[in-house]
Formats: C-alpha cells, structure tokens, sequence
C-alpha cells in the first residue's frame, strides 16, 4: 500500500512539475519587468496591470497607489541609478531577488505572484553597503566587511 501511494505521489509530482517550471519561470520574468521597467523606467501605467489593487508591503496594506509612490519617491531620490536582477530563485508563487545599484548590493526583494499580478511586495534594504555608501560604521558588535 505504501508502495503504490508512493508510486501515485511520484506520478503526480512528475505531471504537475513542467507546469510549475513553467509558473516559475513566468514568475521570474514578470520579477524582471517589474524591477526594469516600473522601478527602473518609471512605468507606471504598467503597474496598474502588475501591481493588484490591494497589493501589501512588508505585511501591510499598501494598495497601488501607495506602490506606485513608493517607485516614484525612489526614482526621485536616487534618479539614473538603476536597479540590476542579480540573482532569482522562485518557488511556488514566491520569487526572490538580490537588487544592485550600480554593482553595489542594494536590496533583497521577495514578490508574491499570483494570477499574473504582484499581491506581496517584500524589501530588505543590504544594511552593511548602505552604511558604508552613507560612510557610516559598522554598528558595534557587527562583523566587518571583507576587503
């Protein structure tokens, strides 16, 4: 019995694993417009197709609209200093990403997609590089940066 619930489980995972590369991968690329043209490019008509309505950030109600402000504050404060995709891993509906800034770490940003739209948005700002961009020390008991 073990033996054929194990089989049938087998089964299932090899039939439903193309289709969840495949969501994976869309997944991915959505991360990518997203990041190149509404963060980096100001889109922001696009955003009123890939942001939902009543999209979180860092657990929270955010909305569009806040989203929306959110990217323009940061193009605004930081203008021709583009994000680059370093790294993306996706599982499920969920996709992570490491953010640079002009070869510098910069963020680390979770999205959770679902029905082609971003329904979380998750931000972890790389602490030790914007410590050091703003030319402050390394908080006490922290480990220092290699050379």
């Amino acid at each position: 019995t073990i033996g054929a619930l194990a089989l049938v489980l087998g089964v299932a995972v090899a039939w439903t694993s193309p289709a969840a590369a495949q969501d994976a991968e869309q997944n991915k690329a959505l991360y990518t417009v997203v990041v190149n043209q509404v963060f980096n490019h100001g889109d922001l008509a696009l955003a009123d197709d890939l942001i939902a309505k009543d999209v979180t950030h860092n657990g929270s109600p955010f909305g569009r609209a806040s989203f929306k402000n959110m990217v323009k504050e940061m193009r605004d404060k930081a203008p021709g200093s583009p994000y680059a995709v370093a790294d993306l891993i996706a599982d499920g509906d969920r996709v992570v990403g490491r953010l640079t800034r002009g070869g510098a770490p910069a963020e680390i940003v979770v999205l959770r997609i679902q029905d082609g739209q971003v329904v979380e948005h998750w931000s972890m700002a790389d602490e030790p590089s914007l410590r050091a961009q703003f030319g402050l020390n390394a908080p006490t008991g922290a480990a220092s940066a290699p050379n």
